[in-house]
């Protein structure tokens, strides 16, 4: 996959991302997702508020999907939604997920350790230290780093639909990113927690949503 340089401006956004590397492990403390939801202008998100999923047939036995949808069902209850038999039921939600890897290429400055011996390390009587070649106590300049990040992008999208007549009304999307070996069963709930925060959303305006990390 095609790498993507970063500018010096860039540098603190990997770096949160690097904080973030130890998601749900402990290290980190807020998980951070993009959330941007559309509607419908003329929705007003009225009673009755009845729901059924939509399930395809292929998806019915597919636990992990299952577990999911019992967590998008507890957001939906949060905010009035309750689960009714699909001929009853106002509205249709369907829901669909993704975890997409890239590489992101880094180019950052360091900054060595004058204290930390190299190879002009040199002894003096009664003292041990560094000699760099720009004189003392041993100055080393900077130079630049190149690696590369491997990430993944975890996505989250859910949709009501209007049962009768088939429109859509609104549709929401929660990203977030974080470094590999991260599970999508580890942030599923803060994504479909994000989603569901300030439901319904303003239409078309992303915004950045910050949950604290649930303790284990």
């Amino acid at each position: 996959m095609r790498g993507i340089s970063l500018t010096a401006g860039r540098r603190w956004w990997v770096g949160c991302l690097l904080f973030a590397a130890a998601l749900l492990g402990g290290c980190a403390s807020t998980v951070t997702s993009e959330v941007t939801a559309f509607r419908q202008a003329d929705w007003t998100n009225d009673a009755p508020r009845t729901y059924a999923f939509e399930t395809a047939a292929a998806q019915a036995g597919d636990l992990e999907r299952r577990t999911y949808q019992d967590w998008i069902a507890r957001a939906l209850q949060a905010h009035g939604f309750t689960p009714a038999p699909r001929p009853q039921a106002r509205y249709v939600v369907g829901f669909d997920f993704d975890a997409t890897p890239r590489t992101v290429h880094v180019r950052e400055t360091v900054y060595p350790d004058p204290y930390f011996p190299g190879p002009f390390y040199r002894s003096w009587p009664g003292y041990w230290g560094p000699y760099g070649p720009w004189g003392w106590p041993g100055y080393w300049p900077p130079y630049m780093v190149e690696r590369d990040i491997q990430l993944t992008q975890f996505a989250l999208r859910v949709s009501l639909t209007e049962a009768r007549g088939g429109k859509r009304v609104y549709q929401v999307t929660a990203l977030h990113e974080a470094t590999a070996g991260v599970s999508m069963a580890a942030v599923m709930p803060y994504l479909v927690r994000s989603a569901f925060a300030e439901f319904p959303a303003r239409s078309g305006q992303p915004r950045q949503v910050t949950l604290e990390v649930e303790k284990k």
